[in-house]
């Protein structure tokens, strides 16, 4: 038997040559030189231990074995030609990604270009929270960016609060300032945006709302980001980004009673795509999600057999 015999290749200069009843245009055929098909076969041959062809002056004919072995040669042939189509269509796959709804578009387009460049097509699929995370448990999406704690987060940004004019104090926004006053019977709220009714971030902030001896309807959840921000410019506070406020023409102040932080980590179901898309996108990333990059931080999660996620 031969050693090292590339069985695909020599099969197709088998099937080349049988087909075209000539060394020369089986050669062509088969894209190599006439000598390379001539040694594929004498190895196929070898490795089979009989002749596959009986060669005249004038044409190459079949032995009774090659006649007998051309059909399972064939097969291979065409399921090596169709095993490289499949992986060709797999490649062309999209690689969909869960994001949150207001994600940078124009950072999401020069990650999509940059990963054409390289074979890869990227869909991005807005979402909330929990609609992002039903979607990559239910495998509709390949990764999903999810906010995470601080301690986990590969990007991040420091959230503050935004106000409509000059009503509340200046520097820093304590949340004592919403304290209900006598007399006073309208209560001014902080709005949570759907993209961080998260639990390391709504959990700490009523706590301090209770300690601050707030009403529990002082803290309300927004169905979306327009709603919040329709809140803050009517009067409410709504807990967002600086660059957030910034964009509906409000004041930002940072929180002075705690600190909190929208954190962001990558989920992947296979560790190697995950990887392959962040080489990718590089830097990008932090533009999509409008964060800062933690340094240090390699953040991938990656499904555990449960189902759930787990860096």
């Amino acid at each position: 038997m031969a050693r090292h015999l590339d069985l695909r290749a020599a099969c197709e200069a088998f099937v080349s040559v049988a087909e075209r009843e000539s060394f020369t245009a089986g050669a062509i055929g088969a894209g190599v030189t006439q000598s390379v098909a001539s040694r594929r076969i004498a190895a196929l041959e070898a490795h089979l231990g009989a002749r596959l062809f009986e060669r005249t002056s004038r044409r190459v004919v079949l032995t009774e074995f090659g006649r007998g072995v051309l059909p399972s040669a064939v097969k291979l042939v065409d399921a090596a030609l169709e095993l490289s189509e499949d992986a060709e269509r797999s490649h062309r796959l999209p690689v969909t990604v869960g994001v949150p709804h207001a994600f940078g578009q124009a950072a999401a387009a020069t990650i999509a270009a940059a990963a054409a460049g390289r074979s890869m097509t990227v869909e991005f699929v807005p979402g909330l929270p929990a609609e992002r995370e039903a979607a990559f448990a239910a495998g509709r999406t390949s990764l999903s960016i999810d906010p995470v704690a601080p301690d986990r987060a590969r990007w991040a940004t420091a959230l503050g609060v935004g106000v409509a004019g000059p009503s509340l104090a200046e520097g820093d926004f304590f949340v004592t300032e919403l304290r209900p006053r006598r007399g006073i019977r309208s209560l001014v709220r902080i709005w949570l945006q759907p993209e961080d009714d998260v639990p390391h971030v709504r959990d700490r902030l009523e706590r301090v709302r209770n300690g601050a001896g707030l009403a529990p309807a002082q803290l309300r959840t927004a169905p979306s980001l327009i709603t919040a921000m329709s809140a803050a410019l009517g009067g409410d506070v709504v807990l967002c980004t600086s660059a957030e406020a910034g964009a509906f023409g409000l004041r930002w102040r940072a929180l002075g009673d705690l600190r909190l932080v929208r954190g962001y980590a990558i989920a992947a179901r296979e560790r190697e795509l995950g990887s392959r898309f962040l080489e990718v996108a590089g830097a990008r990333v932090a533009e999509l999600l409008q964060s800062d990059a933690v340094a240090g931080s390699e953040s991938l999660a990656l499904p555990t057999p449960s189902g759930t996620r787990a860096d």
